[in-house]
């Protein structure tokens, strides 16, 4: 089994409990205004990002940290683009990686069809998926797709795997979600799911400015600023005052009412 791999990442402590390696692969159907990492859009190679690789030379990356995985918790995490549209090969690597005894983490947007979730769901400890914006034609302006897919996986996704830990993010973008409609309606979904779930919001960065002038591409969101710590925070306290019980966590802070 081979897959188009962007890179590797060892030494993560941001993709999952404790430290991780993450398995970045190609391809994504969504083009977010605000993606980081435009090198990761298609499947193909190009400019010199990406390569290809069979899901054995992956699992040598993986298990060179092994140790490390066991000593502080963590695992391998695969990321993307959009793993799932690789589902056969994110499976293969999950699978072995699940065989051997290392924690698995999965960081989706869901934007697939259920079948490819389907494959990889029995091999995944916890999963990572963003609601990126609640109102699907705001979803399909700044993403390029409505979002009724990616609110039905997950609705059915936490019905049929109730053992894999799903944690759900937001990215917070001035000017596109960094309101208290479109997120509260997102937590009340989230409130509203079949079983607890937490939610951590994310601040909006603008780091992948660089790989865009590398790509010969004109960055979406131009001078659109970063939201400091204090407004994150902020936003964080009023949605869990908002909708009791449901942990909001940001800037490594959870609120909780």
């Amino acid at each position: 089994m081979e897959g188009t791999v962007l890179k590797i990442e060892e030494g993560s402590m941001y993709d999952g409990i404790g430290l991780r390696t993450v398995v970045y692969l190609k391809g994504c159907p969504l083009r977010c205004a605000w993606c980081s990492t435009p090198e990761s859009q298609s499947k193909k190679i190009e400019n010199g990002y990406g390569r290809i690789m069979s899901a054995d030379e992956v699992m040598e990356e993986i298990e060179k940290d092994a140790i490390f995985y066991f000593h502080s918790g963590g695992g391998v995490t695969i990321s993307g683009g959009e793993a799932l549209v690789q589902a056969d090969f994110t499976r293969e690597i999950l699978q072995k990686s699940k065989y051997i005894g290392i924690n698995t983490a999965l960081e989706t947007s869901f934007c697939v069809p259920y079948s490819e979730i389907k494959k990889v769901a029995p091999f995944v400890d916890t999963l990572f998926v963003d609601i990126k914006i609640f109102t699907s034609a705001l979803h399909k302006k700044w993403t390029g797709l409505g979002n009724e897919q990616i609110l039905e996986n997950i609705r059915r996704f936490l019905i049929e795997f109730p053992s894999c830990e799903v944690r759900i993010r937001i990215p917070v973008i001035p000017g596109i979600n960094m309101d208290m409609t479109e997120l509260l309606m997102s937590a009340c979904f989230i409130a509203d799911l079949d079983r607890f779930v937490p939610l951590e919001l994310l601040p909006y960065h603008r780091y992948g400015m660089l790989t865009y002038r590398k790509l010969g591409l004109d960055y979406p969101l131009g001078d659109t600023p970063a939201p400091t710590t204090k407004e994150m925070l902020e936003l964080a306290d009023r949605l869990a005052r908002s909708v009791p019980h449901m942990p909001v966590t940001t800037a490594n802070k959870t609120f909780i009412y």
